[in-house]
């Protein structure tokens, strides 16, 4: 209820045990939240909540179709772009979100939820720090050198759907030309996702 009255539409909500994250399928409307073994708190699954809300509100019906032609691996660079772009977006629209989106993503993180206990973080890829310090935030620790900082910027500041196309064209090529363009199925950037067909 609470999804469709953000939404302000009938969206179709299910739960899952299958689903290792929460889920939004931008064609078919369908909302997915994961049953976790592990409890956790009603701040985080307002964060899913949330978050695959800002997919319904804000990311286009129909543009996901075009963005799975140029295949799955820079799928997930715009769905790690606009991650960034819709929880900024509704965080802004219902502002009581903010405390519980910093709550969730603490809790996430001491959960190991996106597997980084251990590790070196800042030797991650690049899409995935970003992923990482667009989510956790600086708690991630994650370190950019300057000229990621000027992707990191543009990330901070997109506005429009248009915007997020050009920036994920341009990091995919950018991480293409590092050699950093290997398609990694245990990467942190496939944590919380709006899916389809349509990734979060």
């Amino acid at each position: 209820l609470l999804a469709k009255l953000m939404a302000s539409e009938d969206l179709h909500v299910e739960y899952s045990s299958n689903a290792s994250t929460a889920m939004f399928d931008t064609e078919n409307r369908v909302l997915t939240v994961p049953i976790f073994k592990e409890h956790m708190s009603i701040d985080t699954t307002d964060l899913m909540l949330g978050h695959e809300v800002g997919h319904a509100l804000f990311t286009p019906q129909g543009e996901i179709v075009e963005v799975l032609k140029k295949g799955g691996l820079y799928k997930n660079f715009v769905n790690i772009v606009e991650d960034a772009r819709i929880e900024k977006m509704i965080q802004s629209k219902f502002p009581g979100l903010r405390p519980i989106f910093k709550n969730a993503y603490n809790e996430l993180m001491d959960k190991n939820f996106f597997g980084t206990q251990g590790e070196d973080i800042n030797s991650y890829n690049f899409i995935d720090r970003l992923n990482l310090h667009f989510k956790a935030g600086i708690r991630a620790g994650v370190e950019f050198n300057d000229e990621e900082m000027t992707y990191v910027k543009r990330m901070e500041n997109l506005r429009s759907w248009d915007e997020v196309i050009s920036l994920s064209d341009d990091l995919y090529e950018y991480c293409k030309a590092k050699d950093e363009d290997k398609d990694e199925s245990d990467s942190p950037s496939d944590s919380n996702d709006s899916n389809d067909d349509t990734d979060d």
